[in-house]
């Protein structure tokens, strides 16, 4: 019961904070129409690319050893090693197993290149290697326990360089499991650089995320953004994305005019504290910067389908 005011009235309990609110988007009708007719999608790997970056890391350890050996037997005056032959021999030979152990595994890589999968259908994608691929029913996909979103790009320097698709699947009895895709798709490069077509399955595999029942999945818009794909038609959009990395790239510029033109003498602290606002201007500016020429990517997408429409 609420607390009565001075005139005997019950005040009314304090609200309940809303949650964000996505916009709701409907997907196209000719988009899902084609998305069936197309069939079944299969990743088409890169072979070529593939064999070239292996070979372009075995040429450049081939020559990192080469170069060291060339120096050895080159050196004439051995005076700074005296007394330590058997520290520099060992770090030799070390230097030696380390460069020749890596030659020998890109070596062995490239007779199993291609060996990585990825189909996208009706039911379902399955991913990874070809003989035990992992395995997600479109069904599955539910949102997440916490949060606002539901499907988001994320970076995590400690599991990737890239930036990678999360979303959850759900699992028996228990707590929904975060499924992490990097948005190359491809999860061994030494098999598979990348796919000929991952265009065209990032596309299926987020249109059949966005086209799933009830509750509908909540789009971050930075996954189009990253994807490359405009959220109302569904078409290529590569724009946005270039136009992030142009101006995360100028806001990184206050960082660096700190950093060098910092005064020598002056207390660290003031250093690490201006380079904190440096970061936070810049990150605001690159906001403000998307915000007036993408306005309406930004926030959070969710997605129904026409009456009618093709599932």
């Amino acid at each position: 019961m609420g607390r009565k005011n001075r005139k005997g009235r019950h005040a009314a309990p304090p609200a309940a904070p809303q949650s964000v609110a996505p916009r709701v988007l409907t997907v196209p009708a000719h988009v899902l129409e084609a998305l069936a007719q197309a069939g079944p999608l299969e990743g088409v790997p890169d072979l070529r690319g593939t064999r070239l970056f292996i070979g372009g890391f075995v040429a450049l350890l081939a020559s990192i050893a080469a170069g060291l050996a060339s120096a050895a037997v080159l050196q004439e005056d051995w005076s700074n090693a005296r007394g330590n032959e058997a520290v520099v021999v060992l770090l030799a030979l070390l230097l030696f197993l380390l460069l020749g152990g890596g030659i020998w595994y890109l070596l062995r890589q490239l007779p199993r290149v291609g060996e990585r999968m990825f189909r996208i259908d009706a039911q379902g994608m399955r991913w990874g290697e070809p003989a035990s691929p992992r395995v997600l029913a479109w069904r599955h996909a539910c949102r997440a326990p916490t949060g606002f979103c539901d499907v988001k790009t994320e970076f995590a320097s400690s599991d990737a360089i890239v930036k990678r698709l999360v979303f959850q699947q759900a699992a028996r009895g228990g707590e929904p499991g975060e499924v992490r895709l990097p948005l190359a798709l491809t999860v061994d490069t030494g098999r598979v650089l990348r796919f000929r077509n991952r265009a065209a399955l990032l596309r299926a595999l987020l249109l059949h995320l966005a086209t799933q029942p009830r509750p509908r999945l909540r789009f971050d818009a930075e996954v189009f953004i990253d994807a490359g794909i405009d959220p109302q038609t569904w078409e290529p959009m590569p724009g946005p994305r270039r136009w992030m990395w142009l101006s995360t790239l100028a806001a990184l510029v206050p960082v660096l005019a700190v950093i060098v033109l910092w005064p020598v003498g002056e207390h660290i602290g003031w250093m690490v504290a201006a380079t904190v606002l440096a970061m936070v201007a810049g990150a605001g500016a690159m906001g403000w910067f998307m915000h007036r020429r993408y306005p309406g990517l930004q926030g959070l997408f969710e997605f129904e389908t026409q009456p009618g429409a093709a599932p």
